[in-house]
């Protein structure tokens, strides 16, 4: 009877890690499963057999995640098995099991959650999210009210508990030797080797379709791959072509009628002298880098709803220089920062904001500094997230304030204050500026249009016919003009031009590998003294935002941006680039390609009328275009060759 217990008690404990496993394998399938209907690209009705491939290939995913899971929860239960019987050996043995089916299942919805607001599985941006609890939680706290959901997820786990307890309590209650611990060790190694084996030998895309192929992920294979994918490799890893042939093609693509190259050792191979005539226009420069404003919310543009959500915008877009085929560099802000502060060209992987090697940078801050501006930046949440802080202090503005320098109450979420709240204090900050007697930059950067989606009621007012952040991107574009209008009764108002860009668009989607109809943005310069009304259509991106402007004052400047000036570009001669994850997009009139890892390229047709992508065979000058300009983006950033200093 007992050499029949023990064996039986051995054979459980065997099962223990394994128990936590299949939990967490059936929550890998059910989580799919609420997936699946949230793929907008296609339905399963028609498409089966592309949903069942995904179903299929996802299944391998999922075994081999679990695999890897039993090795990672077999060394607890192995340290526990050391101490044998004892009675608090039992008790943090039950209270280990109990958290982590909690902790699991509250990934499960958190993947949920992830999907609904990025479209995706857990990638680079669940990884960041990671680095920043306060205010992670705090977002998901007021968006989605977790809390209230804690208990369920602490009621599922101790439910599942109760199910196994009793053959939970056999395998605490017995003391392996140290001969079967290690065997049990190695075993457990085996298996999860051959799980990190089947990972390996899975192809980088599963499915043309992005969507589908996310969804035959699993969302810890990608949350890992994005953690430990070295972002400072490009060569033979991305595709690439002979160094003289990518300068050449590369000048080509940002030489203008005004641009002389300049040849000087330690230099960008783009370093160019930029002349835009004798006459500078030193105005005060107002840059509002606006959260989340995609064109969807902008009437004038890609509004797809009967309700309009920016008159006050597009009035001031009547009266100023407007740019309508703009688009992001990425999905995160410090994309957009990277973009339109130092006019960096997008190349794989995190932000150059978040790069070692960032301080010095070439930037709009540096080379208004050297022109004696007054230069500062403000930002509405606290500038430690992602990097912000040290980022703009690096990149040479003589003042960084944020939050906590906003000097009267203000409204609030967990990520900073409400935009007219920034705007009060901004015009307090430029009187202060000005006051010194030289012209002021100062760029700003909102919150307000971000989960939760909350804004002072006051003079904007809820609207039940559109849903939470249409009311909030409505909120935001009228604290924007609110903020030009008090700006008018400023003796500063008629010597300053106010540019409004976003830093990213709203939530991508999509079955493309890059969705770029998803990162079209509103760009405005607004300087009615100074420029003439003007709606431009050409082609572009966030890196053309500082030589379009430089070349709107007429400053004349040596650069070694990215960007062109959009207003010496060709209606058709227009181009952008645009970093997901470990991708990157480049397109021009008519044609997209997506540069992947592993040398992988796949190519669309694109036509700006219908923001339509269809798959074609890359188009081999797109091509050439793409891989010149990220390659030699990433080379001159890890040799220095972008800095100032």
């Amino acid at each position: 009877m007992t050499d029949t217990l023990v064996s039986s008690t051995q054979t459980v404990r065997l099962r223990a890690p394994a128990l936590l496993a299949l939990y967490a394998f059936a929550g890998f399938i059910s989580v799919r499963l609420i997936l699946a209907a949230r793929v907008g690209s296609v339905s399963f009705p028609d498409a089966p057999a592309v949903f069942l491939k995904a179903f299929a290939l996802g299944l391998y995913s999922d075994v081999a995640v679990a695999l890897i899971l039993a090795m990672v929860l077999r060394a607890p239960f192995a340290l526990l098995s050391r101490f044998g019987r004892r009675s608090w050996v039992r008790k943090l043995g039950h209270a280990f099991f109990v958290a982590m089916a909690g902790v699991i299942a509250f990934g499960w919805v958190a993947e949920i959650f992830f999907w609904e607001e990025f479209d995706s599985r857990f990638n680079g941006v669940a990884v960041s999210y990671l680095i920043f609890p306060r205010e992670v939680i705090g977002n998901l706290e007021e968006s989605f009210q977790v809390s209230l959901y804690l208990p369920l997820f602490a009621l599922f786990a101790a439910a599942y508990w109760w199910f196994v307890r009793r053959r939970l309590a056999k395998v605490l209650s017995y003391r392996d030797g140290t001969g079967t611990r290690l065997k049990r060790l190695g075993a457990a190694v085996a298996l999860g080797g051959l799980g990190v084996a089947m990972l390996y030998a899975e192809p980088g895309v599963l499915l043309k379709n992005r969507e589908l192929d996310q969804l035959a992920r699993n969302g810890l294979q990608t949350m890992a791959s994005a953690a430990l994918t070295n972002d400072a490799e490009y060569d033979g890893v991305f595709p690439g072509m002979p160094r003289d042939q990518a300068l050449q093609v590369l000048r080509a693509m940002v030489g203008q009628d005004n641009t002389t190259f300049i040849e000087a050792p330690g230099t960008s191979p783009v370093m160019r002298r930029v002349v835009n005539g004798p006459d500078e226009k030193r105005l005060n420069i107002v840059m509002v880098t606006e959260e989340t404003y995609g064109s969807g919310f902008v009437d004038s543009l890609d509004n797809p709803l009967d309700v309009p959500l920016s008159p006050e915008l597009d009035r001031l877009a009547a009266e100023g220089l407007f740019f309508t085929n703009i688009y992001a560099q990425g999905d995160r802000t410090v994309r957009g920062l990277e973009a339109t502060e130092t006019g960096f060209a997008a190349i794989p992987g995190i932000s150059t904001a978040r790069r070692p090697g960032s301080d010095g940078m070439m930037s709009l801050a540096h080379l208004l500094n050297q022109r004696d501006y007054e230069t500062g930046i403000l930002y509405g949440g606290r500038n430690t997230f992602d990097n912000m802080g040290n980022f703009w202090r690096g990149i040479d503005y003589t003042n960084v304030w944020d939050q906590r320098d906003i000097r009267h109450e203000s409204f609030s979420t967990i990520w900073g204050v409400s935009d007219e709240d920034l705007f009060t204090e901004a015009l307090r900050r430029v009187d202060e500026m000005t006051a010194k007697g030289s012209p002021a930059f100062l760029t700003l950067m909102t919150v307000s249009n971000h989960r939760p989606y909350k804004f002072p009621q006051t003079n904007v007012k809820w609207d039940d016919r559109v849903g939470n952040i249409e009311n909030t991107a409505r909120y935001a574009q009228w604290a924007f003009a609110d903020f030009v209008e008090r700006a008018r009764a400023k003796p500063w108002f008629k010597d300053t031009v106010f540019v409004f860009v976003a830093d990213h668009s709203v939530k991508i989607n999509g079955a493309a590998r890059v969705p770029v109809n998803s990162f079209r943005i509103p760009m405005l310069f607004y300087s009615p003294a100074n420029i003439p009304p003007q709606k431009v259509e050409t082609l572009g991106a966030q890196i053309d935002l500082i030589p379009t402007l430089l070349g709107v004052l007429g400053f004349s400047y040596d650069s070694p941006f990215f960007g062109r000036d959009l207003m010496r570009v060709p209606k058709d001669g227009g181009h952008f680039a645009i970093a997901h994850n470990f991708s990157v997009a480049f397109g021009r009139p008519g044609h997209v390609v997506v540069l992947q890892p592993n040398g992988r390229v796949e190519g669309y047709t694109f036509s700006l009328d219908t923001k339509t992508l269809t798959p074609e065979d890359p188009d081999a000058t797109t091509l050439e275009m793409a891989i010149a300009q990220t390659q030699e983006a990433h080379r001159a950033f890890y040799t220095g060759q972008y800095r100032w200093r």
